[in-house]
């Protein structure tokens, strides 16, 4: 938000000006990705899926971290799904949990046919959590897969 001082020195505060029209939210730009980053929606019936993904790829493909990514309404399911995780490993998993404020863009197709598209930006909160197995977990696995065979 913009502060603008008068000359009597009270601060008035200007918003970005009111477009009429539409607006169309783009798709939050990501880094590139890896096939350890689980990204979190709102949708709760993805949920058992999700959380059978990261345990998949922590005990049976061996990743050393899976990184779980949440974005504004979506926070709160990452946290409950890196919650559910760690428990369903009877919380051997370590966590790193970061937070940051991501730069969404979105355009505004006004209504008079004549004028341009405009870009507007907003910001957005995100969060990361880094899940990684204990040294006592991982040494359990390896000792199962070397009995085995694998």
């Amino acid at each position: 938000m913009d502060v603008d001082t008068e000359p009597a020195g009270k601060p008035t505060h200007t918003k970005r000006p009111r477009i009429d029209g539409a607006v169309k939210k783009r798709k939050p730009l990501r880094t590139s990705t890896s096939r350890s980053d689980i990204y979190v929606t709102r949708e709760r019936r993805k949920f058992n899926g999700q959380l059978s993904r990261a345990r998949k790829l922590l005990l049976d493909k061996h990743y050393p971290y899976i990184t779980i990514h949440g974005l504004g309404a979506a926070i709160q399911q990452a946290i409950m799904l890196a919650d559910a995780v760690k428990e369903s490993l009877a919380d051997q998993v370590t966590m790193d949990v970061t937070s940051d404020t991501v730069t969404l863009y979105d355009d505004v197709i006004p209504d008079d046919p004549d004028a341009q598209v405009v870009t507007q930006t907003r910001q957005n909160s995100a969060i990361h959590i880094k899940m990684a197995l204990t040294a006592d977990m991982k040494k359990s696995f390896d000792g199962r897969r070397k009995q085995s065979g694998r």
